[in-house]
């Protein structure tokens, strides 16, 4: 039995509700409510955002998706949320995050020690994945280097 054909399409066959979104969210409207928005609540637009403003279909997504991991997590309160999030920008060494998602991290409630231990438990994962990164390729180097076929370029 042949499927019914949504009759929502528009274009090349898409739901117009996507086309719809698709539109929203390359509007510049958008962007400069999305970015006022933030602005009133922070002070400042920061570097990354500045720039991805410049592109709206971008910006938008993006910014909207940020509200709702941060904001509205499903399944995590907000401080839990901003410290995972200082938990990824500590092992991925983002200065910037690290700022922003500490200061978010302790108006949601967080104390300095559950920052610190949030901090430290990157640390021993950002380390224990170097080295074990770091220690395969030893291994396979010290390999190739016993069956004489490494090391001595």
């Amino acid at each position: 039995m042949k499927r019914e054909k949504n009759k929502k399409t528009e274009g090349r066959g898409r739901p117009a509700l996507i086309q719809e979104a698709k539109a929203l969210l390359c509007k510049p409207e958008l962007a400069d409510e999305l970015a006022e928005a933030l602005v009133g609540k922070n002070g400042e637009l920061g570097f990354l955002l500045k720039v991805l403003k410049e592109r709206p279909r971008t910006f938008n997504p993006y910014l909207l998706k940020g509200m709702t991991v941060y904001k509205e997590p499903k399944a995590l309160n907000r401080k839990t949320a901003e410290l995972v999030a200082v938990s990824a920008a500590a092992a991925l060494h983002c200065e910037h995050c690290l700022e922003a998602h500490m200061g978010r991290a302790v108006t949601e409630g967080a104390t300095l020690d559950e920052i610190m231990d949030t901090i430290l438990v990157a640390g021993a994962i950002s380390e224990s994945s170097m080295l074990s990164v770091a220690f395969r390729k030893y291994k396979q180097l010290e390999g190739k280097i016993k069956k004489g076929g490494a090391g001595k370029e």
